[in-house]
């Protein structure tokens, strides 16, 4: 991991480690942790714990029972996490296979329950994060088991979900303080790995686009604050300012060339 994360954290990681190889039996052929508390500026009252677990077939509906009860466990014995636990199931032939042949694949993430979705080339954002820097909890390295992942690809997946991100803020709630500093600090992200092909922490990229960006530098400093310090001192943005500055990132996004 980029540094030591705290002993609740550390204990939680361990427990899934031990516990998903028990739920998922010899189907489960590799766990892997990603995201920010691998790549660095992982906060422990906000930030998520990514995971893909990679089976030997897709996942059947006697998998996804043991599974919702797994969760279910886990939530109601770690409310601190309930909501903040993001696992992708997905089976090997799927993150394979998807550009030509789609599979499903079981995803719990904040907001949604544990269900059945189409592994698309969606999911390359996490996939690529999982090969690219992952954590083995169990089985080989990620490089060694998971199927390489084009960067230039992932990157024109980051550049499509930039154009996505005008309607969802929009369709946003305007009281949602938190969804708003997120959004700033998810399309600061998308314009660092745009710009530069490679991928860091939203702190990091924000930190990089206030410095591009002087003009919007006091709204990226509001969202890091907001999101990394549990609430942020300066005054809040409006719902405008955030919905005019996500635009225009992602229109400067869809003009950078490929």
């Amino acid at each position: 991991m980029n540094r030591p994360a705290p002993p609740d954290v550390q204990q939680l990681v361990g427990r899934l480690a031990q516990e998903l190889p028990q739920q998922l039996g010899e189907s489960l052929m590799g766990l892997y942790l990603h995201g920010s508390l691998v790549t660095g500026d992982f906060n422990p009252q906000r930030s998520d714990i990514d995971l893909l677990a990679v089976l030997a077939q897709d996942p059947s509906e006697e998998d996804l029972e043991h599974l919702h009860r797994f969760h279910r466990e886990l939530e109601a014995e770690e409310p601190a996490w309930r909501g903040r636990i993001e696992v992708n199931y997905s089976s090997l032939a799927g993150l394979r296979d998807f550009r030509t042949q789609p599979h499903l694949m079981a995803r719990i993430s904040p907001g949604e329950p544990l269900h059945l979705v189409q592994a698309t080339r969606h999911y390359l954002l996490q996939w690529y994060m999982a090969w690219h820097s992952g954590v083995a909890l169990f089985g080989p390295p990620p490089q060694d088991l998971l199927p390489s992942f084009d960067p230039a690809e992932f990157v024109a997946v980051v550049r499509e979900h930039a154009g996505n991100w005008p309607v969802w803020i929009t369709e946003m709630d305007p009281g949602q303080e938190g969804g708003h500093a997120y959004a700033v600090l998810t399309v600061c992200r998308a314009l660092y790995t745009v710009t530069t092909g490679e991928q860091r922490s939203k702190k990091q990229a924000a930190v990089w686009a206030a410095q591009r960006l002087p003009a919007w530098a006091g709204l990226i400093d509001w969202a890091v604050e907001w999101w990394f310090d549990t609430g942020a001192a300066r005054a809040r943005p409006d719902c405008s300012t955030v919905q005019r500055f996500v635009m225009s990132i992602s229109e400067q996004i869809a003009h950078l060339p490929e």
